[in-house]
C-alpha cells in the first residue's frame, strides 16, 4: 500500500475531508491530493504536523507496519522508564525524550537492534544500516 492510500485511510478513520485536513495542517488542499495520488511525497514537516495534530504513527504512515495511531504508554513502559531514571540519574527532559522514543514502534525496533548488535548479531547491524539509509533518503 502506498503513502497516498494510507493518507486516504487516515482521512477515512478521522472522518475528515481533504479540505479539513489541509486547513488543519496549513497547506493547500491540492497538496493533499498530490500526496494521495502519489504525485508528490510529503516531507518531514508534514509528517511531524500530522503526528502532532492527529497522533499518527509515522512508521505506519511510511511503511504500513504497526498501528495507524501511536498507542498510549503502557505500565511496562512507565516502569522501565522509572527504573532507567533512577539507575542513570536522568533529568525530566531526558525522560521526556525517552518517552517520545518509546512511543514510536520504529524507534523501539531500532533500540532493540542496537541491543542485538551489542550481543554480536551481525544481521541486526545490517538491518539497522538499511533502516537508517531509508530514513536518510526520506529526509534528504
Amino acid at each position: 500500500m502506498t503513502i497516498g492510500k494510507r493518507l486516504k485511510e487516515i482521512k477515512k478513520e478521522l472522518k475528515i475531508t481533504s479540505k479539513e485536513l489541509a486547513d488543519e495542517l496549513g497547506i493547500p488542499v491540492r497538496t493533499i491530493g498530490s500526496y494521495e495520488r502519489n504525485e508528490a511525497q510529503p516531507g518531514p514537516k508534514f509528517f511531524n504536523n500530522i503526528h502532532e495534530k492527529y497522533n499518527i504513527n509515522i512508521n505506519w504512515f511510511l511503511t504500513g507496519k504497526g498501528n495507524m495511531f501511536v498507542s498510549e504508554k503502557t505500565s511496562a513502559d512507565i516502569g522501565y522508564i522509572a527504573n532507567l531514571q533512577e539507575r542513570l540519574n536522568l533529568s525530566e527532559s531526558e525522560i521526556d525524550g525517552l518517552i517520545d522514543l518509546l512511543d514510536s514502534e520504529a524507534s523501539r525496533e531500532m533500540v532493540f537492534k542496537f541491543i542485538e548488535i551489542k550481543r554480536g548479531n551481525k544481521e541486526a547491524l545490517d538491518s539497522l544500516i538499511y533502516n537508517l539509509q531509508g530514513i536518510k533518503a526520506i529526509y534528504s
